[in-house]
């Protein structure tokens, strides 16, 4: 890490980078059955940050084994008020420790830490407080069968063991969308980080302790996809799956969970429509446009990462988006100016500018962007925030989730050709919609195909709020009852009165 960002980062988070991390299972850091380990890297500079064990198939059978004991002897028959207790005790303590939760995922991911804070750490807060009001609403239902000598009720029970794979862009936030409604439900759960940020994750079972969760309740295992997490979700004792990530890599666990007979939900990438009619209020519309394309530097499944613009608007949002652009300040994580920060890994940068280059081949043009900074910057994963005009519907910076600080912009004439164009691809996670016309509004909402549909603002959020997508953008819901339900099961009773 370089010395301006360890300057700037609290001394208790100076103090947790600088020890090894290792997985956290039954209450405390374990050690691994392998003697692998990994650097996790500041995107911002390149230099690693910390080291991270790679948990084998010894550790996750522990963590598993743990948590099925944890749900047998305690979680599972836990009082629903105490359950409640608890997980509002995890909220407070989340809250008071924001600015250190929000450190942690800045460095490791390279957002803005200010932004962190007030967006990621505030949404994993209000989750649990959300899902803490549930364990004591639970209820089933009774039957009114027709055999006069019956009495039949349903239960809503717990699933076991959960494992919560989370990826690296909201870190904190998605381990939170994950364990809120699991824990409330009475699950216990294993939950494994992306291997690029795995800190925010370990703090958060620490404080799970200090809230006073049972050992066990919450273990977090540390790796890789291939080695720690598919030793994961293989598990014997684990019984479902919810995962958040790529397609190529929801397709995989699905077919696992499919094997096994596992539940399964996934929430996965969207090539989400942003559209703005002409009859908008234009010049608000494209402010939003402009930064839901490049907020966290496009690494957002709802990015607004495909704008289509009806012609007659097309060189205002234009304007706005590359003023916009020109704006942002390119920094680290805990950089205190900084209002854009760097992809992933180079990996990430590398495969985005071999779409811009294809993009380019096909004949797009980049309007603006497309370029490595230099000088300060030039060790880190930065890119400059990219506009493309006018690809084809086919071209592959269309077509697929770039994840990157990159926008495709594509005109249309009428209603009908923006429904059949934007309806197009194999994604469905979100969309946008800006008019003032509400029969217009009402019409374009019902038949885009996404998950979430926004009317005159893009990126809203709450826990209440039904969360998911579409076709290849994943199974299932998350926030709201529905993030509930999935990790619960009905069991039906009857009783013969005679």
């Amino acid at each position: 890490m370089t010395s301006d960002q360890i300057d700037l980062a609290l001394p208790v988070v100076q103090a947790f980078v600088a020890r090894a991390q290792s997985s956290f299972v039954h209450g405390e850091r374990v050690a691994h059955d392998d003697n692998t380990w990994f650097d996790s890297l500041d995107p911002a500079t390149g230099q690693p940050l910390t080291q991270v064990n790679e948990a084998g198939a010894g550790v996750v059978d522990h963590a598993a084994r743990s948590a099925q004991s944890a749900f047998d002897s305690v979680w599972g028959s836990m009082l629903p008020a105490e359950r409640e207790r608890l997980l509002h005790r995890l909220a407070d303590l989340l809250e008071a420790n924001a600015t250190e939760l929000a450190q942690f995922d800045a460095l490791e991911s390279g957002k803005p830490v200010a932004s962190v804070e007030a967006i990621d750490v505030a949404l994993a807060v209000e989750q649990f407080r959300y899902y803490a009001g549930w364990p004591t609403k639970l209820q089933g239902a009774t039957i009114p069968v027709a055999s006069p000598d019956s009495h039949v009720y349903t239960r809503r029970e717990p699933l076991g063991v959960v494992a919560a794979i989370t990826p690296w862009n909201f870190p904190l936030c998605q381990a939170a969308i994950k364990l809120a409604p699991a824990l409330a439900a009475g699950n216990t759960v294993v939950l494994k980080p992306s291997e690029l940020t795995s800190m925010s994750s370990l703090r958060l079972a620490e404080l799970a302790m200090e809230a006073g969760f049972p050992p066990g309740v919450l273990n977090v295992v540390t790796g890789t996809g291939p080695v720690t997490g598919q030793a994961l979700i293989t598990h014997p004792l684990i019984h479902k799956i919810s995962f958040t990530g790529s397609e190529a890599v929801g397709r995989h666990l699905a077919a696992e969970a499919g094997r096994a007979l596992k539940h399964v939900s996934l929430e996965l990438g969207g090539k989400n429509p942003h559209v703005v009619f002409a009859d908008a209020d234009v010049d608000k519309a494209a402010a939003y446009a402009a930064t839901t394309a490049f907020f966290y530097t496009g690494q957002v499944c709802f990015a607004g990462s495909r704008l289509m613009v009806e012609r007659s608007a097309l060189d205002q949002v234009m304007a706005t988006l590359e003023e916009h652009a020109r704006g942002l300040v390119m920094g680290g994580g805990l950089s205190e100016t900084a209002t854009m920060g760097p992809l992933s890994s180079e990996l990430q940068r590398e495969k985005v500018e071999r779409y811009l280059q294809n993009a380019q081949d096909s004949k797009a043009q980049i309007a603006f962007g497309g370029k490595r900074p230099g000088g300060d910057l030039a060790a880190g994963y930065f890119l400059e925030p990219t506009a493309v005009l006018e690809p084809a519907d086919d071209d592959a910076v269309v077509a697929e989730e770039i994840f990157g600080p990159v926008v495709v912009v594509q005109p249309f004439d009428d209603v009908e050709e923006l429904v059949s164009r934007a309806n197009a691809g194999n994604f469905g996670l979100t969309a946008g919609v800006w008019t003032r016309d509400g029969a217009k509004a009402h019409s374009v909402a019902a038949r885009l195909k996404a998950g979430t549909v926004w009317v005159n603002t893009y990126g809203d959020f709450n826990a209440a709020a039904p969360w998911g997508g579409f076709r290849a953008s994943g199974l299932g819901r998350d926030c709201g009852p529905e993030g509930l339900d999935k990790y619960l099961q009905t069991k039906t009773v009857w009783m013969a009165l005679s």
